[in-house]
């Protein structure tokens, strides 16, 4: 699969449901929606940043803590890159496509929290109770 084939507008349309529902208080309906995210992310490959065949690790606190980008099409992934270069953490950066449970020993480290979609606009952090 080539990197420009890659299109999720159904993770992004329940990503913007989450938070509006959240921002109602309408957990149940939060749960829902969480629950057909999982399915979506059993089912469907990602755009991951590595490092030396490594997913990247984006530090997220100072208690040793951090998120793995990753991007749900082509023009996420640029901007992300751009956003990286901004800060200094874009050297030797690469990409696979993959689904997220590629990185399955991700789940078993308490410092992983989840996987953070579109860095660059810091817009949703998928926490590990939906790997």
């Amino acid at each position: 699969m080539k990197i420009e084939e890659i299109n999720h507008p159904e993770l992004k349309n329940n990503i913007n449901l989450a938070y509006m529902q959240g921002e109602n208080g309408n957990q149940e309906a939060v749960m829902k929606i969480e629950d057909d995210m999982k399915e979506y992310l059993k089912d469907n490959v990602f755009i991951i940043s590595i490092e030396d065949a490594e997913p990247v690790k984006i530090p997220y606190g100072n208690d040793g803590d951090y998120i793995v980008p990753i991007f749900t099409d082509k023009r996420e992934y640029d901007m992300g890159m751009q956003y990286f270069s901004l800060n200094e953490m874009a050297e030797n950066k690469d990409y696979i496509i993959e689904k997220t449970d590629y990185f399955k020993k991700l789940k078993e480290d308490p410092n992983f929290l989840g996987f953070l979609v579109n860095i660059s606009s810091v817009s949703y952090i998928i926490n590990t109770s939906l790997l």
